[in-house]
């Protein structure tokens, strides 16, 4: 008997009962097994499995495994291959990506949820990256609902999840009676909060509910409104999630002499739960400019 684990150093996650290279006790043929079925089904060679997890991915007792089989990683930290999920009975290739992204050393990550583990890869681009998340259910794989909406992530100032989304709404510029028109440029990167949801098996979104700024001066303890609006700016809207968190849109607009506006748009996020602002940038300031993701919070990205 031994521990199956391959290339991977550091899986992630909040395993306050596990540690990172103790994994639960399996045959070794067991997990050369699987990963051995899917190369044979990718025809490819065992050389190009560079990343692979075997592991009871769903607490049924059963053996599961991950496995990428592609390039090494380019300077980039980036890889071009595929990721097969395989079991006793079927493999089946779940992403191809010609630029995965490598977290220090490794192309798959994981992240533990009620009895179960979910699986993140991540699709790199220039300025963000983009994940998408797999899981099982009932012995067979499924790709989440909020796969491949953005950077999906654990923060530190909130105990559930996060999906970070990018955007390009920092500031507009239009003529006015041309809105039409308008170009919007400055990219932004909004976190948007989740929960794993046991009976549903995936994760659910804390939808934003609409609040007044006398709801907002409760929450706080004081008026946020009134000192943004002191600072020059235009209060928008308000949204509140059930997990304590609280994002303030607001802008400036500024008109110029010939019809040209320009307006820049900001937001805050509050967490009433300890009464801290979000460090957006990591700064270590506590004020609500220093909880700026820029560009406008919507209520929900999982609702229209």
């Amino acid at each position: 008997m031994s521990f199956q684990i391959r290339d991977i150093k550091n899986v992630g996650g909040d395993w306050d009962s596990f540690d990172y290279r103790v994994w639960v006790s399996v045959p070794e043929n067991d997990g050369d097994s699987l990963i051995e079925k899917a190369v044979a089904e990718a025809g490819a060679d065992i050389s190009d499995t560079r990343y692979s997890v075997v592991y009871d991915f769903d607490n049924d007792n059963v053996m599961e495994a991950f496995v990428y089989i592609g390039n090494a990683p380019d300077e980039f930290a980036t890889c071009a291959g595929k990721v097969w999920y395989v079991d006793g009975d079927r493999c089946a290739m779940i992403k191809e990506c010609d630029n995965f992204f490598v977290h220090g050393d490794k192309v798959i990550d994981m992240y533990p949820t009620g009895d179960s583990v979910v699986v993140e890869l991540e699709e790199a681009y220039t300025t963000s990256t983009v994940s998408y998340l797999f899981m099982l259910e009932n012995g067979e794989w499924k790709e989440s609902a909020i796969s491949g909406m953005g950077y999906f992530f654990k923060p530190d100032y909130v105990s559930d999840y996060c999906v970070s989304v990018s955007a390009y709404d920092y500031c507009v510029d239009y003529e006015e009676g041309k809105e039409d028109e308008a170009l919007y440029t400055g990219h932004t990167w909004k976190n948007y909060y989740f929960f794993y949801d046991e009976k549903s098996g995936d994760f659910k979104e804390y939808v934003g509910k609409e609040i007044s700024e006398d709801e907002l001066k409760a929450a706080c303890g004081f008026d946020l409104a009134a000192e943004i609006r002191e600072a020059g700016y235009q209060v928008d809207v308000v949204f509140k999630r059930e997990n304590g968190i609280i994002n303030v849109n607001y802008s400036k607009t500024e008109r110029g002499d010939v019809g040209s506006v320009y307006k820049e748009y900001h937001n805050v996020t509050y967490n009433e739960l300890n009464q801290r602002y979000a460090d957006a940038w990591g700064t270590n300031g506590n004020s609500w400019q220093d909880s700026d993701f820029g560009g406008t919070y919507l209520k929900a990205i999982t609702e229209k």
